[in-house]
């Protein structure tokens, strides 16, 4: 295939509108074209330890030369350069040019090109900066090379396992902006980032892989790939991601950094760059960020330190956001697990088994194995309760549920053909109340099945009463475990009390399959379970069905979905008791908030963090005060009880259930989820201290 071909084998652009489709809004672009991005690096968030540091005494500015170990490749040099006079000073990362040294960017040596020591003129201009070398000499041995470039070599080594060079560079760069951010001499939130030529690439990726903007500086590196790799065969493959032209084009890439201050400088006499493309290129990139600034100069393969200089000035005059808004929630699913589903689905859709097929199969035993007990992939945590409930037997008899718990867990028993009726929380707890359930069962004659419900994760000490009370009645115990996926109790994992249990792995639950559910159960159960799933057919490839049951199968891409997240739960766990328990720190210093018993020998799985408000306090204005600070707090798990919803209010509206009205009412449920970050933490525990002081 040729240079040309690579570009048009898929028969047209996506960066262009399919013919006949509405133009996406620029802001949803954006975010998608981050996200190609982010996928086509691959990168890992790492961190640079410094082995060594050496300064130069005497030195205006101050140098200090670096040597970085970095996690999976060789060590990385830097050389920071600090003005004079007392700090903290704004920062610039500067990653320099293919063929730049470190010594010539920072000034260390006469530079060897014009705009050559950008570094050097930064500091001069009160800027400390960072540069990195990338080491692309370093990779490897020179008698291993046998006189090729040791960059095509790393970049073939990196692309054998789904990498590529411009993805390790801007892994790196990453993680010298997280060193360089938490330095004692750079001022918080104000960092930049410099790029010249192939260092322009890199540090754009860079700032495209950060959630928060930063201001970037681009020299000699404008236009479309098509025509700078494909057609003036002045560039190489360093510069470009694999397949990023299915996804967007270099225009894309830099209007995606949007509202970040921006700067693109490129030669009207650059050999390198056609100033046609890079004209038409710069136009694209201004109608999609409109405040980028486009700077054609009368330079060769250059850079315009003044114009450099004067951008930084102006957009790291102010501290940028501290942080970045608070989402309620979000979906973890990092760049490597997301690769790992691709593989998953590409190999499901070229077998053509999209059900029921070995991806399902190896979702159920990595369940089994997490939970101690046999499992079932089902369509949803709502099927998984009914199908306990149909082979426990509930139909024209009654189940009792919680009052507070989520609607489709009376839904489910209505649905399986019970009546159901509600049991009252626990007074100092979040599970069902044992004395409500005697006097419910005593009501009852012809009880079922009882379903507790692990609120927000815990696994209730009352638990235990409540089995034995359902025990000795010979009443079914059926687990409504969707909050409660990794949870335990004195070391006995959720799903495994009580005769059968449903798990929930909908995208707001700590494992999720997008949609779907696990079944737990033993023997005959497991076995009816597994019948019922598939309309109660007698066999996969039998048309024939000996039992009543419905299409509540996950298909094989929802499980290649759940089977990579499953496989990370230890992950997952350890992230959200580390985000737990630094709340559970900080939340003492605001004394208005208590938090609901956890019970002794509980592990939770930190699904939610609740927390109750005094009496008195409005919740809804609570919320908006918050949501005007940028913090946004999770859903209540539940705001209305059972007795309280539409559906069954008519039946119950004489009813009081007053513990689970007293708590639906006052608690609420802080932020936390993968990837939340302790700034974000800190914004969210400061906003609610304002707002409730």
């Amino acid at each position: 295939m040729t240079s040309i071909d690579r570009f048009h084998h898929l028969g047209h652009s996506p960066v262009d509108p399919v013919p006949g489709s509405p133009a996406p809004d620029q802001a949803v672009r954006n975010v998608q074209v981050r996200r190609a991005v982010a996928r086509l690096a691959a990168v890992r968030r790492v961190s640079l330890r410094v082995r060594s540091t050496r300064g130069q005494e005497g030195a205006e500015p101050r140098v200090d030369h670096y040597l970085f170990e970095h996690e999976g490749r060789r060590e990385l040099r830097a050389v920071m350069l600090t003005p004079p006079g007392p700090g903290p000073w704004p920062a610039v990362l500067v990653c320099a040019g293919r063929n730049a040294t470190l010594e010539r960017v920072t000034g260390l040596l006469p530079p060897d090109h014009p705009g050559r020591d950008v570094a050097a003129h930064l500091t001069g201009a009160g800027f400390l900066t960072l540069t990195l070398d990338h080491g692309l000499d370093r990779w490897a041995e020179p008698a291993t090379l046998g006189g090729r470039d040791p960059g095509d070599v790393l970049d073939g080594t990196l692309r054998l396992r789904g990498g590529s060079l411009l993805g390790a560079l801007a892994e790196d760069a990453g993680a010298a902006l997280d060193w360089l951010r938490a330095h004692p001499d750079v001022a918080p939130g104000r960092v930049g980032l410099f790029g010249h030529s192939m260092g322009a690439a890199v540090a754009l990726h860079a700032a495209l892989l950060r959630e928060e903007p930063l201001p970037l500086c681009a020299a000699s590196h404008l236009g479309t790939y098509e025509t700078m790799i494909g057609r003036s065969l002045a560039w190489n493959q360093y510069v470009a991601l694999p397949s990023i032209l299915r996804h967007a084009d270099l225009p894309d890439l830099y209007a995606a950094l949007a509202p970040a201050p921006l700067q693109i400088q490129y030669g009207t006499a650059d050999g390198r760059l056609d100033p046609g493309d890079a004209k038409t290129a710069g136009e694209r990139i201004v109608s999609g960020h409109d405040t980028a600034e486009i700077l054609p100069l009368p330079m060769g393969h250059s850079t315009g330190l003044a114009e450099a200089a004067d951008f930084f000035t102006r957009s790291l005059a102010e501290p940028a956001a501290a942080t970045p808004d608070v989402p309620a929630a979000r979906v973890g699913f990092d760049v490597r697990a997301r690769l790992d589903i691709l593989d998953l689905v590409d190999d499901a859709l070229a077998s053509g088994a999209l059900t029921l097929g070995p991806r399902g199969t190896r979702l159920e035993a990595l369940a089994s194995r997490e939970i101690g007990r046999g499992t079932a992939a089902v369509s949803s945590g709502s099927s998984a309760l009914e199908i306990a409930l149909r082979i426990v037997g509930v139909e024209g008899r009654t189940v009792l549920v919680p009052a507070n718990t989520f609607f489709a867990t009376a839904a489910s028993a209505v649905r399986a053909g019970a009546r159901v009726d509600f049991v009252d929380m626990e007074p100092d707890g979040l599970g069902m109340d044992p004395e409500g359930l005697r006097a419910a069962l005593a009501a009852h004659e012809d009880v079922a099945a009882v379903v507790p419900v692990h609120i927000a994760g815990v696994v209730s000490g009352s638990l235990a009463e409540v089995l034995a009370e359902c025990d000795r009645r010979g009443v079914a115990v059926v687990e409504d475990a969707a909050h409660a996926l990794g949870s335990s109790l004195h070391g006995r994992q959720a799903g495994t009390f009580g005769r059968l249990a449903a798990f929930s792995l909908y995208p707001t639950k700590i494992i999720t399959s997008g949609e779907g559910g696990l079944l737990s159960a033993d023997g005959a159960d497991l076995r009816r379970a597994a019948h019922l799933r598939d309309h109660g057919k007698r066999s996969f490839e039998e048309n024939l069905h000996d039992d009543l049951g419905s299409n509540w199968r996950m298909s094989e891409l929802h499980a290649a979905v759940g089977l990579t997240h499953l496989a990370r739960l230890a992950e997952v766990l350890a992230e959200r008791t580390a985000l737990a328990e630094w709340y559970d720190e900080s939340l003492a210093g605001v004394p208005a908030l208590t938090r609901p018993a956890v019970p002794a020998g509980c592990a939770s799985n930190h699904y939610k963090y609740l927390a109750l408000l005094p009496e008195g306090v409005d919740r809804a204005a609570l919320k908006q005060r918050l949501r005007a600070e940028g913090v946004r707090l999770a859903g209540e798990v539940y705001d209305v009880p059972l007795h309280r919803q539409p559906y069954f209010a008519r039946r119950f509206a004489e009813r009081s259930f007053p513990h689970a009205e007293a708590f639906t009412s006052r608690h609420i449920c802080l932020p936390l989820f993968p990837g939340m970050t302790r700034a974000q933490q800190e914004r969210v525990v400061r906003a609610l201290r304002d707002a409730l002081s």
